[in-house]
């Protein structure tokens, strides 16, 4: 997954439905059982501060709520997210891109949300894209840990783009306004949220961003394999997904949060 997030340690717990109720064929769990789960910020879509803790972790909420389980949130940078639920001091983190390293130290669940990385650019430059051969002449801003792919990783490693690494994505989105980037490869929903949180109006009026992704793929709940009950969770876990799947409350929870920001559809797995 991507690498954002503050400094401090914030602690929510998220009440589950009333105790001793679990969905028929979820597995013998606990009804008091109650799943931690580490995250990070990535507005819309994970925040301390965003309703629900942000869209995804609605949905995660929502999916383990579904069975019966309680979840209890704790906010930190992202490296140190996937460190405290790798080692299992945690038992989850969420949203990742599952690498097959990724799946070697956690369980990975059916995909929660889709997410489509876009180049963002200004309005006033001529900008076209179609392979990486395409975008030579310019210069990319990108955020150090993230993962942008393989055709990004294939470019970068081949000398095919000249690129700019930079610890946050709220500084690449400054040096773009400031025209001392071109192009800055974000998740489209992210960077239409965050042109407008970091940036002046006159500002995030003059960026704007190129439809053919970057990279488009899932994000998933990971749980650690070395907590015993994280293999039942995760059993479980997926049928909640799956039933808020089946009844469009994914759907709904993208309208809610998004309106017509994006198409729901685009997101929802």
């Amino acid at each position: 997954m991507l690498r954002r997030g503050g400094t401090r340690c914030i602690l929510h717990s998220v009440l589950g439905v009333l105790a001793g109720i679990v969905t028929a064929g979820a597995g013998p769990l606990s009804a008091s059982d109650t799943v931690r789960i580490t995250n990070g910020e990535w507005a819309p879509y994970l925040g301390a501060e965003e309703p629900h803790y942000g869209i995804a972790s609605r949905i995660v909420t929502e999916a383990f709520e579904t069975v019966g389980i309680e979840v209890e949130y704790g906010f930190f940078p992202w490296s140190r997210s996937l460190f405290l639920a790798e080692s299992g001091e945690w038992d989850g983190t969420a949203v990742w891109f599952p690498s097959e390293e990724r799946r070697e130290k956690f369980h990975v669940s059916d995909p929660v949300i889709i997410s489509e990385y876009v180049f963002f650019h200004h309005r006033d430059m001529a900008f076209d894209w179609e392979t990486k051969e395409d975008l030579d002449s310019y210069q990319v801003g990108i955020t150090r840990d993230y993962d942008y792919g393989q055709m990004l990783r294939e470019a970068e490693a081949s000398g095919a783009i000249t690129t700019e690494t930079v610890s946050s994505d709220e500084l690449n989105f400054q040096k773009l306004a400031a025209g001392r980037i071109d192009l800055f490869p974000v998740d489209r929903v992210v960077g239409l949220h965050m042109k407008e949180a970091e940036l002046t109006s006159e500002q995030a009026q003059a960026l704007t961003w190129h439809p053919q992704p970057v990279r488009r793929a899932p994000l998933h709940l990971l749980l650690s394999r070395e907590v015993p009950e994280n293999e039942e969770r995760m059993e479980a876990f997926n049928k909640g997904l799956n039933k808020l799947r089946d009844q469009n409350r994914i759907e709904h929870f993208l309208i809610e949060a998004l309106g017509d920001m994006v198409l729901p559809d685009s997101l929802a797995p």
